[in-house]
């Protein structure tokens, strides 16, 4: 968990972050240090004091999910091309991309 990361971008102490739970200091200390687990409302508390997802704080990477329902045919197929593209050749495209919005600007 990520928490003394948080919680130091936050300028908060322990002490502070732990009345802020309703908790002891030392009861925050074991969250931060791995020797217990802060349940699922805690978890919740947390992220808002630190305006964050529960799954930031968890170090969790959730893959990006599109909805499609916001794309155009045109776009959706576009994006599913850009799916199977290198990251070399999705840099391409981006610089593409750029170059004919400041084409259009002009």
């Amino acid at each position: 968990m990520r928490l003394k990361e948080f919680r130091n971008k936050k300028g908060l102490t322990q002490r502070e972050v732990a009345k802020k739970l309703n908790i002891t200091p030392a009861g925050y200390s074991h969250y931060e240090i791995g020797r217990s687990q802060p349940d699922i409302e805690m978890l919740k508390k947390l992220a808002d004091i630190f305006q964050t997802t529960v799954d930031s704080l968890l170090d969790r990477q959730v893959p990006y999910l599109l909805d499609k329902s916001l794309l155009s045919k045109e776009q959706v197929a576009i994006v599913e091309q850009i799916q199977t593209l290198s990251d070399e050749e999705c840099r391409n495209v981006d610089s593409f991309i750029k170059g004919l919005k400041k084409k259009s600007e002009k």
